[in-house]
């Protein structure tokens, strides 16, 4: 049996699904309706500091998603069952083993793609539904963070199980299912398989999440926050508050 990746993402400060067509707001082609969901507002001073402690997405000064709009995300990697994945095989001599090191081998099934992703909007663009410059404004910040959604779930769904395949640490484990020598002669065998499994979940999902997705999901949003991009959107949204400003002249 091999090894399988699944995606799980999950949304836990944005349960609420968001009527995108109700406020003028059209998903990118290819995003799920299911994460098109209601963002949750935060004063600046929040906001900056969500993008303190961002895990991934750090941003650079002056663009739209480090001053307006945030997707923040973090991936844990994690097998679905690492006790039942991962058994332990015989000693050379093919007596039971007492004590370490010990050889495992991975048995095969799923490994999680477990993503946290969360939607956030300064709070002076929560959409007044009686105002439509208002609702246009909010509109253009809301659909570019949604770009950001889309490349944020398209890399754990699509980009990333075929590139954690092709890694040389998981080909080598989980794809050819090599036996991986853990422990030391001073731990008894009970102790080397509890001390394995925390081990060997911590390298699939540093190999996995620090050496593939962080790269990517840093490169995609570094391209929808590069100046030309953000110029788009911060035009349209320059000409909607100056004709708020004349309208109340």
């Amino acid at each position: 049996m091999g090894v399988t990746f699944r995606a799980n993402i999950r949304w836990p400060e944005n349960d609420l699904l968001f009527p995108a067509d109700w406020f003028g707001v059209r998903p990118p082609p290819g995003l799920d309706l299911s994460h098109v969901r209601a963002p949750k507002y935060l004063q600046m001073l929040e906001m900056q500091k969500r993008l303190r402690s961002s895990a991934v997405r750090s941003g650079s000064s002056g663009t739209l998603a480090t001053v307006d709009g945030l997707v923040d995300t973090d991936l844990t990697v994690r097998y679905a069952d690492v006790a039942a994945q991962w058994r332990r095989l015989p000693s050379p001599d093919g007596k039971p083993s007492t004590r370490g090191p010990g050889r495992f081998q991975f048995t095969g099934g799923e490994v999680i793609l477990d993503l946290r992703i969360g939607l956030f909007l300064v709070s002076f663009i929560e959409p007044d539904l009686d105002d439509d410059l208002s609702l246009k404004i909010f509109a253009a910040h809301y659909g570019h963070e949604l770009l950001h959604v889309l490349d944020e779930t398209d890399v754990v769904k699509n980009w990333l199980p075929p590139k954690a395949l092709a890694d040389p640490f998981v080909d080598k484990t989980l794809g050819k299912q090599e036996p991986f020598i853990y422990g030391t002669p001073s731990q008894t065998i009970a102790e080397v398989e509890k001390e394995f499994r925390e081990r060997i979940t911590a390298m699939t999902h540093d190999n996995i999440r620090n050496g593939l997705w962080a790269p990517e999901v840093n490169r995609r949003e570094a391209i929808r926050d590069s100046a030309a991009e953000y110029k788009k959107v911060q035009d349209v949204v320059d000409a909607l508050r100056a004709a708020q400003v004349n309208r109340k002249r």
